[in-house]
C-alpha cells in the first residue's frame, strides 16, 4: 500500500502567531489519535482548512512550510466561502437534516455552488499531492462530493469516505434539493463508513430509492463498481481515561469536587451546547424529579458541562438563552443558600477537569436528541476503574448501538426521563459493576486505532475485483499496431450498453446511424469477422443489424447467424422447455407486484425487466425474485442471472463464451489455428477484440486467450483487462481502427 492521505475540513492543528514567527501544533481529538499513526508510518499527507481564511482565499508561503512541517497541507478559502461552504450547507443543511430536524434545513442554490466550489478546491489538491498507489480517506458531512470528484479524475484510486453523524431515514433524506448529487458523491468511495448498521440500512434505502441502485447487506452496485458498506463506532484510546492519567491535578479537582458535593451524589452532563444534544429536556427532567421528591436536593447534585458552540449564529444563541433560564428557574426553586441544585457551566473545562468529573460523577446522562456516536459516553466508561457508577444512554445515539448495559431512555419522553433517573440513582452497587464492566472491557478492545486500521483495511480491500485500467493512448497505438500486424481479425462486440446507450424501454434501442455505418465499415474491412454478441432474441437482431454484413449472435449465445446468413442454427441443440411455464408464472407473480415491470419471452429464455420501475420497489422484489428463482431451479441444468434491471432464466450450458469459442472453432481449420492449453483455438497471428458491459460478457472476456484485447465498457469490476467509460467511447474506438489489408 502506498501513503495514506487524509482529508478532512479542519486540519487537526492550531496556528499560533508568536514573536519568533507562525508556529503550529496539533490538536488533540479522536481522529487525530487514531489517524496520526498509520498516516505517520505511511508517510502520508493531511489535507484540511487550516482554520483562516484570507481575502483572496490562498494561504501564506509560510503557513505553507508551517504546515507541511506537520505533514499537511492547507486549503485556502475566502470568508464569504467559508461562510457559505461551512456555515450555511454544512452546519444550516446538512447537520439539522442528518439529525432529524427538517424543520431547521435553509437551502440557498448559491450556497449550494460555493459547497460545490470548495469540495472541487479540495479535489485539485488532493489530485496535487497523491500518487497512484495512495490510499485517501475522506472524513464527513463537509466533503460529500469529493470521493466523486476524485473518482472522476483517477478511476483506480483507492478512496474511503466515513461519516461520524447519523445518516437519516430516506424520508427525511429526501427533502433535501441535492440529494442526488450527495449520494453520487459518496459513492465515489471504494468503502463507505458508518458508526452503526441502522445508519448504513438508512443509507442503502436511500441509494436504492433515490439512485435505483442495487444494494446488498454490505454493498451498493452503482455505475458497475462494488462499494463496501461499514459498520464501524469510533473509539477512543482508553489509557487518556484511565489510572493515574492526569496525576496529581486530577486528584487536586476530584476534593474540590467532593467538598463542593458536600456529601451529595453527582449527576453529570458534558455537552457540546447544540440543540441536537437534548441538555433543555435534560434539565427539565431534573428538575422536575426535584419537584417531585424535594428531599433529594440534600442528596443529589447536577453538573452540566455545555460547551459553546457556533455562538455565531441565531439559533445557538436562542439555545443558550433558554438553558440559561432553565438553569436559573432549576437553582431558583429547589436551591438555597449554600446549597446549589445545579451547577451549569457554559464554557470549556481542561482535560484534567473532565477526568476528574468522570471519576468521580455517580451518574453520567448522555442522553442528545439525536447523535452520530458520542464519544461522552465511552470516556466515563473508561474512567471507572472500579466499574461503579451507572450510565444513562439516550435511545437515540450510535453508541447505545455498543453499550447495551447502560441504562436507555427516549429523550423525547419526559415522564420516561425522570424515571430513568430515579433507576439510575436507585441502582445496588452489584448492579452497576454488573452493567459496567462489559461495557469497559469492550471500550477497552474497541479503539480509536482499531477503528482506524480497521476502516483503513476495508478501503484496501474493497477493490478487490475493482474495475480494470482505462484504455490509454498508448494502448491504442499498441491495439493499432497488431491491427495491422495480423493476418486476421475477429470482433465481438456486444449491444446493449456497448454499441449503444441503455433506454428506459429495449425496444427503443434501435441502432443509430452510426451504429449501422460503424458496424458497415468493420465488416468491410479485410479479414476481419465481426459478431455483435447480445441477449437480444434473433429476430429482432436480424431485424436491427441483419444488413450491416455482421454475424449475430442472440440470447447470449444461444443461436448464431453467420456473416451474410439470414437463418439462425441453435448452438444448444435441442432442450427441454417445460420449466419455462413454472418460471413465466412465478415471474407474471412479480409483475403484478411491480408496477412498470415487464416479462419478456425469449426462444430458450424468459426474463422480467424493470427498468421502468419505482427504484425502490423494483430492485427489493428482484432480489426476492432471484433467490425464489435460485432455489427453485436447483439442478434443472438452468442458469438465473441479474443483469442491468432484469432477471433472466436460461439454460446453464447457454453463455457468450461458448459461443464465442464456437466461432473460433468453426474458423480454426479455415486458418490453421492451434490450441492455447485451455481449449481456445488461437494463432498468433490473429487479434481478437471483445467488447461488453454486462457481467453475461465476462464469461466471453474469460474464455479468450490471455493476449486478446477485451475490454469492459462500464468501470464495474472485471477480468477484461481494459475499460472504457461508456459506449461513446467504445464507438469512438472502433471508428479510429485503421482499415488496412494484412500485411501477411
Amino acid at each position: 500500500m502506498g501513503r495514506l492521505i487524509l482529508v478532512s475540513n479542519r486540519l487537526p492543528v492550531i496556528l499560533d502567531q508568536g514573536a519568533d514567527g507562525l508556529s503550529a501544533r496539533v490538536a488533540a481529538g479522536g481522529l487525530a489519535t487514531g489517524l496520526s499513526g498509520p498516516h505517520q508510518r505511511s508517510g502520508g499527507r493531511w489535507i484540511g482548512w487550516p482554520g483562516v481564511t484570507s481575502p483572496d482565499g490562498t494561504l501564506t508561503a509560510e503557513m505553507h512550510q508551517v504546515l507541511a512541517a506537520k505533514a499537511m497541507d492547507g486549503i485556502g478559502l475566502t470568508a464569504e466561502q467559508h461562510e457559505r461552504y461551512y456555515t450555511h450547507i454544512s452546519n444550516r443543511c446538512l447537520w439539522p437534516l442528518f439529525h432529524y430536524f427538517p424543520e431547521r434545513v435553509h437551502f440557498d442554490a448559491e450556497d449550494w455552488k460555493a459547497y460545490q466550489e470548495v469540495n472541487h478546491r479540495f479535489a485539485e489538491v488532493v489530485l496535487e499531492k497523491v500518487q497512484p498507489d495512495d490510499l485517501v480517506f475522506v472524513q464527513d458531512f463537509h466533503l460529500t462530493l469529493l470521493p466523486g470528484l476524485l473518482r472522476l479524475a483517477m478511476p483506480q484510486l483507492r478512496i474511503g469516505f466515513f461519516l461520524h453523524i447519523p445518516f437519516p431515514s430516506s424520508e427525511i433524506f429526501r427533502i433535501f434539493a441535492e440529494r442526488e448529487a450527495v449520494l453520487d458523491g459518496i459513492l465515489g468511495a471504494d468503502m463507505v463508513g458508518f458508526h452503526t448498521l441502522a445508519y448504513v440500512r438508512h443509507f442503502r434505502s436511500a441509494v436504492s430509492r433515490l439512485l435505483g441502485a442495487e444494494t446488498r447487506s454490505t454493498e451498493v452496485q452503482y455505475h458497475g463498481r462494488r462499494i463496501r458498506l461499514l459498520a464501524q463506532p469510533l473509539g477512543i484510546d482508553p489509557e487518556d481515561w484511565q489510572g493515574d492519567t492526569g496525576g496529581a491535578d486530577v486528584e487536586q479537582q476530584m476534593k474540590e469536587l467532593r467538598a463542593a458535593a458536600a456529601g451529595r451524589r453527582i449527576i453529570l452532563g458534558v455537552e457540546r451546547l447544540d440543540y441536537t444534544k437534548g441538555v433543555p429536556e435534560r434539565l427539565r427532567a431534573f428538575g422536575e424529579l426535584l419537584s417531585q421528591e424535594p428531599g433529594l436536593v440534600d442528596e443529589i447534585m447536577m453538573i452540566q458541562i455545555a460547551v459553546p458552540s457556533r455562538v455565531e449564529a441565531e439559533e445557538y444563541r436562542d439555545l443558550k438563552n433558554e438553558v440559561d433560564r432553565i438553569a436559573g428557574d432549576i437553582n431558583s426553586r429547589h436551591g438555597r443558600p449554600g446549597l446549589q441544585a445545579l451547577h451549569y457551566q457554559y464554557r470549556g473545562v481542561p482535560p484534567h477537569v473532565l477526568r476528574a468529573l468522570y471519576r468521580i460523577a455517580d451518574v453520567c446522562l448522555v442522553t442528545p436528541l439525536r447523535d452520530g456516536l458520542n464519544l461522552v459516553a465511552k470516556e466515563f466508561v473508561a474512567s471507572r476503574s472500579e466499574d461503579s457508577g451507572v450510565l444513562v444512554l439516550s435511545e437515540n445515539i450510535g453508541a447505545a448501538w455498543e453499550l447495551g448495559e447502560a441504562l436507555r431512555v427516549n429523550p423525547y419522553d419526559p415522564a420516561a426521563m425522570v424515571a430513568c433517573l430515579r433507576q439510575a440513582l436507585a441502582m445496588p452497587l452489584a448492579e452497576q459493576r454488573a452493567r459496567m464492566q462489559p461495557m469497559r472491557m469492550r471500550v477497552e478492545r474497541a479503539t480509536v486505532h482499531v477503528w482506524a486500521e480497521n476502516c483503513i483495511d476495508a478501503i484496501a480491500s474493497a477493490q478487490q475485483g475493482s474495475a480494470p485500467p482505462l484504455l490509454e493512448p498508448q494502448d491504442k497505438l499498441n491495439l493499432d499496431q497488431e491491427w495491422l500486424a495480423a493476418e486476421r481479425r475477429t470482433l465481438f462486440l456486444d449491444y446493449d450498453g456497448t454499441l449503444r446507450e441503455f433506454t428506459d424501454r429495449p425496444e427503443q434501442a434501435r441502432p443509430t446511424t452510426e451504429v449501422l455505418e460503424l458496424l458497415g465499415a468493420l465488416s468491410e474491412a479485410p479479414a476481419t469477422a465481426v459478431w455483435v454478441i447480445s441477449g437480444r432474441p434473433a429476430p429482432l437482431l436480424q431485424e436491427w443489424l441483419g444488413a450491416t454484413g455482421v454475424g449475430l449472435i442472440a440470447e447470449h449465445g444461444a443461436f448464431l447467424r453467420r456473416p451474410g446468413d439470414t437463418e439462425f442454427c441453435s448452438l444448444l441443440g435441442q432442450f427441454p422447455l417445460d420449466w419455462k411455464h413454472e418460471v413465466r408464472a412465478l415471474m407474471e407473480e412479480f409483475a403484478a407486484r411491480v408496477p412498470g415491470s415487464r416479462i419478456e419471452e425469449k426462444p430458450l429464455g424468459i426474463a422480467w425487466h424493470y427498468r421502468e420501475a419505482n427504484a425502490e420497489l423494483a430492485v427489493w422484489q428482484a432480489r426476492e425474485l432471484y433467490q425464489h428463482l435460485e432455489e427453485t431451479l436447483t439442478d434443472q441444468g438452468l442458469e438465473v442471472q441479474r443483469g442491468s434491471r432484469v432477471v433472466e432464466v436460461r439454460p446453464a450450458a447457454v453463455s457468450k463464451g461458448r459461443a464465442a469459442l464456437e466461432v473460433l472453432q468453426i474458423a480454426a481449420p479455415l486458418s490453421g489455428m492451434i490450441g492455447t492449453g485451455t481449449g481456445t483455438p488461437y494463432d498468433a497471428s490473429h487479434l481478437l477484440l471483445a467488447l461488453g458491459d454486462d457481467r453475461t460478457d465476462e464469461s466471453m472476456f474469460r474464455s479468450l486467450p490471455a493476449s486478446a484485447w477485451t475490454v469492459l465498457v462500464g468501470s464495474r469490476g472485471s477480468s477484461a483487462r481494459w475499460r472504457l467509460p461508456d459506449p461513446a467511447a467504445a464507438r469512438s474506438l472502433l471508428a479510429s481502427m485503421p482499415v488496412s489489408s494484412p500485411t501477411a
